[in-house]
């Protein structure tokens, strides 16, 4: 159940952000896909997970004292 709300969680926060950022690149001057805006989107998938990873890193080491 707990990792159900988690995965969800993450989701509307990856979404939320991919949403803007894509929208951000219709709106300039200049249209298509260069590498910068796929940079960008990749990152509104990985930020999350690297939250995840600092989170679950100083969990194990508190408890490992």
């Amino acid at each position: 159940m707990t990792e159900t709300i988690l995965l969800t969680l993450y989701a509307l926060v990856a979404l939320f952000f991919l949403e803007t950022t894509f929208r951000e690149g219709e709106m300039s001057l200049t249209k298509g896909w260069d590498m910068m805006r796929v940079v960008g989107l990749l990152y509104c998938v990985a930020w999350p997970l690297m939250i995840v990873h600092v989170g679950i890193v100083a969990y194990r080491d508190r408890h490992a004292r």
